[in-house]
């Protein structure tokens, strides 16, 4: 085996330690993330191309970025670890663990109670500025892609979301996961570079197709499912919930069920936008 599929091995999930409190590369690259989104958005909003001036960009940004921590966190707690957190309901928000007395931080965001987090932020932000949710969301979609990619990155330094066994020359060796020793796909790696950088580029160019707003929102929400949907298959199921459904359907995860119910709402919205769109334009003609 090469040093790219032992890396893993070699990296230490926390990033730096003050005093008895641990900072993991997980929250690093989320900070990471939110900058570079941020700046991008501010060159956006500097150039008259954001729904609102470069002081509210910065607010709309920083309420979306506490939504989908909230809404990431309890989606986690209510999808994935509904048993561990009803026992304990503090245990949701809270970084120590009163039971065994020690700082463990919040372990464990789910990707799509981020987003429904982050839509109510950006509905309630949208609604006290009277702008236009459609159009702030589509800024949003254009801008989410590179929070994800950092997002995953995150995952990867983290050491966790291994990939299911694999006898791929790429593959890679993550330590403490059952059976050990053996190559796995480095999952994470996938979706950063398929939900991130090719999530990007598919909407930079579906850009031109948005006859209306909200339409790159849901080419964002369609899309990223349809990644997240195949990279499902590269990633080892949560053990606690296992393969829904069995043979011979092959079964699914619970991130492609969500995947196929955020797939479907998709194309659904599109559908009454654009008709709700048609309609205004026949009734202002």
């Amino acid at each position: 085996m090469n040093g790219w599929q032992h890396l893993p091995e070699t990296i230490d999930p926390i990033a730096f330690t003050i005093g008895f409190f641990s900072v993991y590369w997980y929250a690093v690259w989320l900070l990471v993330g939110f900058f570079v989104v941020l700046w991008l958005a501010l060159r956006l909003a500097r150039r008259g191309d954001a729904p609102c001036p470069p002081n509210d960009t910065f607010d709309m940004l920083a309420i979306l970025f506490f939504g989908a921590l909230l809404g990431g966190r309890i989606g986690y707690v209510l999808l994935y670890h509904p048993d561990v957190f009803l026992a304990s309901p503090i245990a949701i928000f809270s970084p120590y663990d009163f039971g065994r007395g020690e700082w463990t931080g919040l372990s464990g965001m789910s990707y799509h109670g981020g987003l429904v987090g982050a839509i109510a932020a950006l509905a309630w932000f949208t609604g006290r500025k009277k702008l236009s949710f459609w159009k702030a969301a589509d800024f949003v979609a254009l801008l989410a892609p590179a929070a994800i990619f950092f997002g995953r990155l995150g995952n990867f330094f983290n050491v966790e979301l291994p990939g299911r066994v694999t006898a791929v020359s790429w593959g890679m060796v993550f330590p403490g996961v059952p059976p050990e020793g053996v190559l796995r796909h480095p999952s994470t790696l996938y979706e950063a570079f398929f939900e991130g950088i090719v999530l990007l580029i598919v909407l930079l160019f579906l850009r031109r197709l948005a006859r209306f707003d909200g339409a790159l929102t849901c080419f964002f929400l369609g899309f990223y499912a349809i990644a997240r949907f195949g990279c499902e298959y590269f990633r080892e199921p949560d053990p606690q919930l296992g393969i829904f459904f069995s043979p011979p359907t092959g079964g699914f995860t619970m991130g492609q069920a969500l995947s196929f119910a955020m797939f479907s709402a998709a194309v659904v919205i599109y559908i009454w936008l654009k008709q709700r769109n048609r309609v205004k334009i026949v009734n202002n003609g």
